[in-house]
């Protein structure tokens, strides 16, 4: 009898243990992608470092980031690795950038090309370059938009990274 009992009980962890496994693995897979820049704002010269904390992406592969200006051309282009959870924390070094609003567009980019792969999850979030003046460098946003496409950007607008 102890045997039956000790099967069923070992059995019934099994399963549990399984469909706990898969509940986790669904979600990493079909989990919308999420990004944290900090800080969203710097000075062009001599430059910045910017953190980049993202989640919900493809595991073990490669996110390729892309710094959109505001007339849609990519002065800096990076790429991270994923780690086993579709995630990674990781800083880049913002320079060579003009004074601008940016868009970071982040997206799965398994094969390294700069080229976001077809039918993935893309995400973005917005990074500030200025002049001159006073950066607060320990702002954090979370950047969790839906992108519009058809966003301008006003070009007389006085940039500061103050609130």
């Amino acid at each position: 009898m102890y045997r039956i009992e000790k099967f069923g009980f070992v059995s019934t962890a099994f399963v549990f243990g399984i469909i706990g496994l898969t509940s986790l693995v669904l979600l990493t897979a079909f989990a919308d992608p999420k990004v944290d820049v900090s800080p969203t704002c710097g000075p062009a010269e001599p430059g910045f470092n910017v953190v980049i904390n993202a989640n919900g992406f493809k595991p073990n592969s490669t996110v390729a980031v892309k710094f959109v200006a505001s007339d849609s051309k990519i002065p800096l282009y990076t790429q991270f690795d994923t780690n086993s959870t579709g995630g990674f924390n990781d800083v880049t070094f913002a320079d060579d950038l003009k004074p601008d609003h940016y868009k970071l567009y982040l997206g799965d980019d398994a094969n390294g090309d700069g080229t976001f792969d077809i039918g993935a999850k893309r995400i973005y979030a917005n990074l500030t370059v200025i002049a001159d003046g006073e950066v607060n460098a320990n702002e954090t946003v979370n950047a969790n938009e839906t992108v519009n496409a058809n966003e301008t950007v006003n070009a007389n607008e006085t940039m500061s990274c103050e609130k």
